[in-house]
């Protein structure tokens, strides 16, 4: 025995030793993978804000007003031509203000060698310049041209059909600003980065980087170094993490350097600690076990067998509790949870019906709009020709959203229901007048005030509109009616749709009786939620319309208290 815990100390100090190395390597792989991942996330950011910039820079190619001048100066008054250059200036200055990477955002009008800028306005044209920041011919990626130890972004208009060149729009990028961008990086003592231009060799030094830490001294031919590396270097006797990504589309290299004492710092005094709570841990593991041995032994043995009486299916062993220690605690427990079995059932039964709830609620709030950026998209083209409809299309989109958003009551009147569906059909027939026709028949006063739960007709139309309108080039019909007896009230939804085959349709009636299935949107979330209210003889029913399209016909209990 005395053996054995003389292996146990061995292995506990074995493991401590693992545990120091273990540490160090993760707080090491932790530290290098953050850095990797900021600066990665910095790369593609910018990439992106360049990429952003070339597409206002392009889509400037095409500005009226630069047109204009290019091509209509001879005959354009003077007021013609002032308004044309304060129009562009305009543009151009917006271009300017879009990124904190701009600092100028020029045109150059070749057929009138004049040059309007979003920082000086209006000047002659430098040809020199030009000529130097043209993008040479077969370059790809990012396309950055250097002038001047600067870096730039720029586009040519070459004319059509061999004619003289007309315009270029030259973007500044702001050396300052990067610099600023890569203070970010400086997070820890005599840590700092480098932004390097593989292909013009510019190198930008983060703010606030150490002036006493050389590029050449962290890596030498920066040229060789792949993305993702890790490097180490040494400089004036401290050692450096270099972490070093690209970016293939900006032929740029980024350098982070982080001081390796970063790593060994924290981990000093855990170091101490962990040898002294290891030998205490020892000690007093040595003299604990040979106390409890023969005290946790019997008890343990005794419990272990009731257990293995329990699982056989015999409830009615109990044990004999003689002692106020833990081991009786535990034999109390042991012998109120045999006792509690039939309880627990019950409190199980119980469970399930209250999931069942919660089941509801879930269905419900799962239901969410899907044509948001259809409608925002609406607007902006309504807003763009001045239509008249924008202003009750908004409204009736505000109203929509009002009602789907709201926290209220999950049940309603019916007819707040409709009003609701009339709604989001009115929404739809704006974006779609002349290929949509709806006819809402009449609500039964007798059943208006009748309380169904939110939300059950919507999800309905808007199925009908996917399938009878947006998938289909013929003119799109939907209906809803209504019929009632004695049993139930069921509100018909039918459409005109064409793509609905004989297998898609038997699919469908299908999934609202499959209880492994477990989506829980469209029609087979009505459905669910309506059997949980009214009780499996109500939902939905699917059938092929004599239309030709869908028939959804949702049927409720009229009777039922909610």
């Amino acid at each position: 025995m005395i053996a054995s815990f003389l292996l146990a100390i061995v292995l506990i100090i074995f493991l401590g030793i693992y545990m120091y190395n273990w540490s160090l390597n993760t707080v090491k792989n932790e530290i290098i993978n953050s850095s990797t991942a900021q600066v990665s996330f910095y790369l593609t950011s910018l990439e992106e804000e360049i990429e952003r910039i070339k597409i206002l820079q392009h889509e400037s190619l095409t500005d009226e007003y630069l047109g204009k001048l290019a091509v209509r100066y001879s005959i354009m008054d003077e007021y013609e031509i002032m308004e044309s250059m304060r129009k562009l200036h305009q543009r151009l200055v917006t271009i300017h203000n879009s990124s904190s990477y701009t600092s100028n955002v020029s045109a150059h009008i070749l057929p009138i060698q004049k040059t309007i800028s979003s920082t000086t306005t209006v000047s002659p044209i430098d040809m020199d310049k030009l000529d130097q920041i043209r993008v040479p011919a077969g370059e790809t990626g990012a396309q950055l041209v250097q002038y001047k130890n600067n870096l730039y972004i720029t586009t040519l208009h070459a004319g059509n059909a061999g004619l003289p060149q007309k315009y270029m729009i030259e973007i500044e990028l702001d050396m300052a600003a990067f610099q600023e961008a890569l203070g970010q990086f400086h997070t820890y003592d005599n840590s700092g980065s480098f932004l390097i231009d593989l292909t013009h060799d510019i190198v930008i030094s983060g703010k606030g980087n150490d002036a006493n830490v050389r590029l050449q001294d962290l890596v030498g031919n920066y040229h060789e170094l792949k993305s993702g590396n890790v490097t180490y270097s040494n400089i004036n006797g401290q050692k450096m993490y270099v972490v070093s990504v690209k970016s293939d589309y900006l032929n740029i290299l980024l350098l982070r350097y982080i001081p390796q004492e970063l790593i060994f710092v924290p981990l000093r005094d855990f170091y101490i600690w962990l040898w002294v709570f290891t030998g205490a841990g020892a000690l007093i593991m040595l003299f604990y076990s040979i106390y409890t041995y023969n005290l946790i032994h019997k008890p343990m043995r005794k419990l272990v067998g009731s257990f293995r009486h329990v699982e056989s299916g015999n409830f009615n062993v109990s044990i004999h509790v003689n002692s106020k220690n833990e081991f009786g605690y535990l034999y109390q427990g042991f012998n109120s949870m045999v006792q509690n079995v039939s309880a627990l059932i019950e409190q199980v039964y119980k469970q399930k019906i209250l999931n069942q709830r919660a089941e509801l609620k879930q269905l419900q709030s799962q239901i969410s709009p899907h044509f948001l950026y259809n409608s925002l998209f609406l607007i902006n083209t309504m807003a763009k020709l001045g239509d008249d409809n924008l202003i009750p299309f908004t409204k009736l989109l505000g109203d929509y959203f009002q009602f789907i958003t709201r926290n209220a009551s999950d049940f309603l009147p019916l007819r707040e229901e409709m009003e609701h569906a009339r709604t989001y059909s009115e929404i739809q027939f704006m974006r779609f007048p002349s290929r949509l026709t709806i006819q809402f028949e009449d609500l039964p006063d007798e059943v208006k005030e009748i309380q169904v739960p939110r939300l059950i007709l919507q999800p309905i139309l808007e199925n009908a509109f996917k399938y009878a309108v947006e998938q289909t080039k013929v003119k799109g019909l939907i209906t809803i009616r209504f019929q009632q007896d004695d049993r139930a009230l069921r509100i018909i939804v039918e459409d005109n749709g064409t793509d609905l085959s004989e297998s898609k349709l038997s699919a469908l009636q299908k999934l609202l009786y499959d209880t492994s299935n477990i989506e829980t949107s469209g029609l087979i979330n009505i459905h669910r939620r309506i059997r949980l209210i009214y009780g499996d003889e109500h939902g939905l029913i699917l059938e092929r319309s004599a239309m030709g399209g869908l028939k959804v016909t949702l049927q409720l209990d009229p009777k039922a208290s909610v």
